[in-house]
């Protein structure tokens, strides 16, 4: 028979203290490679989810308008106090095509599914601000979105716009058909404010102001899809842009108005 092992060899032996301090160093490096990585790829994935949205909405306003004889929804900008003689704001103009159901202000939806719309089709998880909650507001009201439409295609005929020369008065644009090129002209973006100080609470962009103004928006938060924005266009495609690339004065580029510069 063998002897039985004795001493230090036959002990196993521990970490030291230096040992463990070097492994959660080394552990500590690559979080810290791997955590922006991760943080690029989660936003990347929300830009993705973002961009799927809005072309969602594109879809959503294209059945609104082949249902409606080539108009397409109003936002609160022009609503109005009636509802059924101005036309419902597009969030509510919208719902049928997200929930399979009519909005009726009569009998409106309860608040978990109108807040289940709102959060899953009008709500960007690039939105710093939180989920639209089902008690915060009742149906019938304004919730908060993610995403304005161009109030461009809201305006009347030889509508008083601040700065507007008078050789170009405004015609409406509310019609698709009238559009001559829908794949350049902004219909929905996104939104927020460009101070991040300041609550924005419309779901419309007034891009009429910026062309008349210094082409400055108070409504688009920029860089939120790190060096652009979530455009949806009237054609129903969805690209991320500069938003210098869809108003530059300098430059002579307005993918907003309808008739462009």
């Amino acid at each position: 028979m063998g002897m039985p092992c004795t001493g230090v060899s036959a002990r196993r032996r521990g970490f030291t203290l230096i040992e463990l301090l070097v492994v959660i160093a080394i552990i500590a490096l690559l979080i810290g490679i791997l955590l922006p990585t991760l943080g690029r790829a989660r936003d990347a994935a929300r830009s993705v989810v973002e961009l799927s949205k809005l072309r969602d909405l594109g879809m959503a306003n294209r059945a609104y308008a082949d249902a409606n004889r080539g108009l397409l929804p109003i936002s609160t900008h022009s609503r109005g106090f009636d509802w059924f003689e101005s036309g419902f704001a597009w969030p509510h103009a919208l719902y049928s095509y997200f929930a399979d159901a009519e909005f009726d202000p009569f009998t409106a939806p309860n608040g978990a599914a109108w807040a289940r719309v709102v959060n899953e089709h009008y709500r960007s998880p690039l939105d710093p601000t939180e989920p639209f909650d089902a008690d915060e507001a009742p149906a019938t009201a304004d919730p908060r979105v993610s995403f304005g439409s161009n109030v461009y295609f809201e305006l009347g005929l030889g509508e008083d716009v601040p700065g507007n020369p008078i050789e170009r008065l405004v015609r409406p644009f509310r019609k698709t058909g009238v559009i001559q090129q829908p794949a350049r002209t902004v219909h929905v973006a996104s939104l927020g404010p460009t101070n991040p100080a300041r609550e924005l609470r419309r779901d419309h962009h007034m891009a009429h102001f910026w062309r008349y103004g210094d082409g400055t928006p108070d409504s688009v938060p920029l860089g939120r899809h790190g060096g652009g924005e979530g455009y949806l266009f009237l054609d129903g495609h969805a690209e991320v842009l500069r938003f210098e690339d869809t108003l530059d004065l300098e430059r002579e580029v307005d993918r907003w108005d309808p008739e462009g510069f």
